[in-house]
């Protein structure tokens, strides 16, 4: 994790523990303190690590704290309070229909997604506590977003534009 994701999950994390109601996410909500890529990157590495929550699975533009983690001072301190804990879904005792049917588990856990690293951690008590991280993907990183991939889009243009001025002069005025 670069030192600049952690300073803007650790803004996100003191802005929803002083925060009473759930956070809006919009282009404009950490606006001047934190990037709008920035932003989206650590709410996902916060909503993954089970730090913040989405009330709504269905709505992902509200978000809040974590009850678990509401005494945590720090973002920090927070992780270490959810990876020392027993996950939730061992201590669901009946079936909810409600829940998405990614969430059901019959035995197996759910196959892991392509991009994603498995970190295992134990605490003093033997008990392994499995989650994933998922790495960013290199093509979505802003070097490619702001410089390369509107250069590509420019070469293109000029090459598609090439194209058809020598199909016009060799078709139509040839």
């Amino acid at each position: 994790m670069t030192p600049e994701l952690k300073t803007a999950c650790e803004v996100i994390f003191q802005e929803h523990k002083i925060s009473t109601q759930p956070i809006k996410w919009s282009k404009d909500t950490f606006r001047g303190r934190i990037s709008i890529g920035l932003s989206e990157v650590a709410r996902e590495t916060l909503v993954k690590k089970n730090i913040i929550v989405q009330p709504n699975k269905a709505n992902k533009v509200f978000t809040l704290l974590n009850p678990d983690v509401a005494t945590a001072t720090s973002f920090e301190e927070a992780e270490k309070i959810i990876v020392t804990k027993k996950p939730a879904i061992a201590m669901q005792l009946a079936y909810d229909p409600e829940a998405y049917i990614n969430d059901h588990v019959y035995g197996f856990a759910a196959t892991p997604r392509r991009y994603s690293h498995q970190l295992v951690a134990t605490n003093e008590n033997t008990e392994t506590v499995t989650f994933t991280i998922e790495k960013s993907k290199w093509y979505l990183r802003p070097f490619f977003c702001y410089v390369v991939w509107p250069l590509c889009a420019i070469a293109a243009g000029a090459l598609f534009t090439r194209l058809i001025a020598i199909i016009q002069k060799e078709f139509f005025f040839g």
